[in-house]
């Protein structure tokens, strides 16, 4: 899909996080904006700055692990715009603590959130994009799906999650106009749960794991649609090392983990996590 200009855009998760700089680089290939997140004042603000860039672009207030409010959003999508042309599946939550000190809710509502709800909103929409034989779902994972981190386990799990399933989206719908590729960041500068969780306890991550920046997360998911990528590694050199390395040897990439720093980063964000009681839905 090379040409993005006045072709329409669903994005979850718009509000927060990477959500507005993904939000700011579709509007700079001129695509309108259905936006959907929680939060509908920050909504509005993101919806009201699209459109001083002259494309037209509405707040929806969804809470994506509400299967009705999912069906409220394609609609009014649908409504207003006649057509889906790219779903961005952008929201997502996380919960850093001990596997077994986890409430089942948080369990629930992470896989609810996090990969429910991008499989059930590419179901909504895939029969008008196969109707028009164009369309493409981007997926936002992360590095947690291709090397799953110690207390971390729902949040590795979907994300693993939606990297097989834009897989197979990939290898079913070829040929048919439709496609869909996966983001994998891992952690994010300025903004997100790494960013929230450094400012409160000071902890900064191992340099091997790398850092990417928000606007490179946003081009990131511009590439993918236009270049029709199966897979885009946001996060510079070292990391990628890493994530091969984890593929072909599992047991070395568990070694270089420990000593990394990596596992008594999380512990200590999970011993935090837990003292100050962050849930689930404060880091969406």
């Amino acid at each position: 899909m090379r040409d993005l200009a006045g072709r329409t855009a669903v994005l979850t998760g718009a509000s927060r996080g990477i959500g507005p700089y993904i939000a700011r680089a579709l509007v700079k290939e001129r695509m309108n904006l259905v936006l959907a997140a929680r939060s509908a004042a920050e909504l509005e603000g993101m919806a009201a700055e699209a459109c001083a860039s002259d494309v037209r672009a509405i707040a929806v207030p969804t809470d994506v692990a509400d299967r009705t409010a999912l069906e409220a959003l394609v609609a009014r999508a649908t409504h207003e715009f006649g057509t889906v042309d790219v779903l961005v599946n952008n929201a997502g939550i996380v919960r850093l603590l001990a596997y077994h000190k986890l409430r089942a809710e948080d369990i629930e509502r992470i896989i609810r959130v996090n990969l429910t709800a991008p499989m059930l909103l590419t179901w909504m929409v895939l029969p008008g994009m196969l109707e028009r034989r164009c369309g493409h779902i981007v997926n936002m994972s992360s590095l947690a799906g291709k090397a799953g981190p110690p207390y971390n386990e729902p949040y590795a799990a979907v994300k693993a999650g939606l990297i097989g399933f834009t897989e197979s989206l990939r290898a079913e719908y070829r040929g048919t106009g439709i496609s869909a590729s996966v983001i994998c960041p891992g952690f994010v500068k300025k903004v997100g749960i790494y960013q929230q969780l450094s400012e409160r306890t000071g902890l900064v991550a191992p340099w091997l794991l790398g850092m990417a920046s928000p606007e490179a997360v946003a081009r990131a998911v511009v590439h993918a649609i236009k270049r029709d990528a199966p897979e885009v590694l946001v996060n510079p050199g070292p990391t990628r090392l890493l994530m091969t390395l984890a593929e072909l040897s599992p047991s070395l990439s568990e070694w270089v983990m420990r000593c990394s720093g990596m596992v008594d980063l999380f512990r200590k964000v999970a011993e935090f996590s837990e003292r100050e009681a962050v849930r689930p839905d404060e880091d969406a």
